[in-house]
């Protein structure tokens, strides 16, 4: 088989689950598996209030970075409001950015991107709160930023639209398939002890078909005919029993 997959790990914060994360990335390591980690710069969102706010956590993005893990700017605080906007991506009708105004959208993406090069960081993907966003939003990172990389969307493999290129973001648990790029997204926060289990062993399976970031080689591809009959599908699905988020 020829497909290559993806480990993406969300919701990474300095109010974090710190002892799941430090068992992922264990996990992770003994696998040889360079992930990418969606980072909130700076989280406001309750729901991820699981310990007080760690005055280490960038030293701990810092030891990501020197082990080539790919840094996401995870949106900015993570709080969301209900949106009608029309989102690139329907999961949801709840959003941080979508639905602003460009204006506004422009200054939570420069406020997230400026948290993070205080610290010495920049995050090269970008990627959506509740994967929720719209062409404003694509506007504001472009400009605000120099990510060129949108880690999310449905397709077989990597594709160029809106000028980024899009790393398609499609399981939540490695799953076998013949072909294609495949990223699953996991949240550590909210794993528990089987799921830890269930991981290292996956990852044990599927040794040799997991890349980084790195290793996609983007190119300026148009989504091709079996992409779109493949969102297609994967929407129709959607429809009738939703993904997690």
């Amino acid at each position: 088989m020829s497909a290559r997959y993806l480990i993406r790990l969300d919701d990474a914060c300095d109010t974090m689950d710190r002892r799941k994360w430090n068992q992922v990335e264990q996990i992770l390591d003994r696998h040889g598996v360079m992930p990418i980690v969606a980072i909130i710069p700076d989280n406001r969102d309750p729901s991820l209030m699981f310990e007080a706010r760690d005055a280490a956590f960038w030293d701990k993005v810092q030891a990501w970075v020197s082990k080539h893990w790919s840094v996401a700017m995870h949106g900015y605080t993570h709080v969301m409001h209900h949106t009608q906007s029309k989102l690139l991506l329907p999961y949801y009708r709840r959003s941080e950015f979508a639905g602003l105004d460009l204006h506004a959208q422009s200054e939570k993406v420069r406020a997230g991107w400026n948290l993070f090069l205080a610290r010495g960081v920049e995050p090269s993907v970008w990627v959506a709160p509740a994967h929720s966003f719209d062409l404003s939003t694509l506007l504001a990172v472009g400009r605000e930023t120099t990510i060129r990389i949108i880690s999310d969307g449905i397709a077989l493999d990597s594709f160029y639209e809106h000028e980024f290129h899009w790393i398609p973001q499609q399981l939540w648990t490695l799953t076998e398939r013949r072909s294609g790029l495949w990223t699953v997204c996991l949240h550590p926060n909210t794993m528990n002890d089987a799921a830890f289990a269930s991981l290292d062993s996956a990852l044990g399976r599927f040794s040799g078909r997991l890349i980084g970031v790195q290793d996609v080689g983007l190119r300026k591809r148009k989504k091709s005919a079996l992409d779109r009959l493949y969102s297609n599908y994967f929407w129709w699905r959607h429809r009738r029993l939703p993904q997690p988020s």
